[in-house]
This record gives structure tokens, sequence and C-alpha cells, in this order.
């Protein structure tokens, strides 16, 4: 699995960018956001890996946050990476996490690709989806351990609010503690 690159950038159109490392060119799709920071040289991006059936997709970002917003996002029911692109060029990570805790799905209509029922259930779906751009590498990580395991991002987001900063694994096991009501 390919979670970074980081190389020489030898084309660039607005949502695509080609990175040559050790004389491999990877085809990197981005947001409009994450392409208006790159310039021609050396970058570095965090990327997510996706392997379909007809092909193998790398999607690339300067920012963890943002990356971590595609990867809810593409989770969606109906949310593939290509609307999760358009709403990350639409709006920045925070933005995004304000617009969702102000149930403002009018202004998420506004993206090319989310009608009203995908508005509808992005807003269901992420409901809690709180951006943890204060919070620590362990705790990000955890969380997203506890979401894949099924618990709700409100439920998780209580309870990591409550445990003291430590690693990955200790975390998890006292948030599993109270999630199961030990």
């Amino acid at each position: 699995m390919i979670v970074g690159l980081e190389g020489e950038v030898v084309h660039k159109e607005p949502m695509l960018v080609w990175i040559q490392c050790a004389g491999i060119t990877y085809e990197v799709h981005i947001s409009l956001q994450t392409s208006s920071q790159i310039q021609k040289g050396q970058v570095n991006l965090f990327i997510t890996q996706i392997i379909r059936d007809d092909g193998n997709f790398l999607y690339g970002f300067l920012h963890k946050e943002e990356k971590y917003t595609f990867e809810r996002l593409i989770r969606v029911n109906g949310i593939g990476p290509k609307v999760s692109l358009a709403i990350l060029s639409s709006f920045s990570p925070s933005e995004f996490t304000n617009l969702l805790a102000s149930k403002d799905t009018k202004s998420l209509q506004k993206v090319p690709g989310v009608g009203a029922k995908s508005a509808g259930r992005i807003m269901v779906e992420l409901a809690g989806f709180i951006l943890q751009t204060g919070s620590s590498e362990e705790k990000i990580q955890a969380r997203m351990a506890l979401e894949a395991l099924g618990f709700r991002s409100e439920q998780v987001t209580k309870v990591l609010a409550t445990l003291q900063e430590s690693d990955v694994q200790t975390i998890i096991k006292e948030a599993l503690k109270q999630l199961q009501g030990e």
C-alpha cells in the first residue's frame, strides 16, 4: 500500500499531477486546493491508494487533514473518490467540518455531483464528524481504527475526549472498555 510519495513534479494539470520517484512516474489525482499549493520541483504528498477492478488509483494530499476528510467521505454510501475530490476542491477540511456542524446542505449541493439526496446522506453519515486538527496523531489513528470497527463518530468523539494522550494501542483499549460499557 502506498501511503506517501516524495519526488519531483514532472507534469501538472488542475486535478492531476505526475510525480517522478526513483525513475518511476506516478499519476496522482489531487483536489484544486492541493493543486494551487503545488509548484514544479520537489513535493511530498500523503497518499490514499484505491485498487479497483478497472485500475490502481492514487489520491494525493499536502495535509493529513485533507487526506483524513477524503477517507471519511469515500466511506459514505454512494460517494466516490471523484465527488470527494470535488468537495475538497470546493471546501477546505475545516470549512467542510463547519458545513457539517451547521447542517448546510444547500452549500454542499453546489458541489458538482452532489444533489439533495447525496448531501442529506453525507450529513447523516458524517454527523458528529470533527476534524481533529488539534489532536495527536495517536488519537487520530485510534479514531480511525474505532470507526473502522463500526463505532459511530459521535460515540468515538465523546470517549476520546475523556482519555489521556498515550500510544495508539492503549488509547484503543481504553476506548473499547468505555464503548463496550465495561
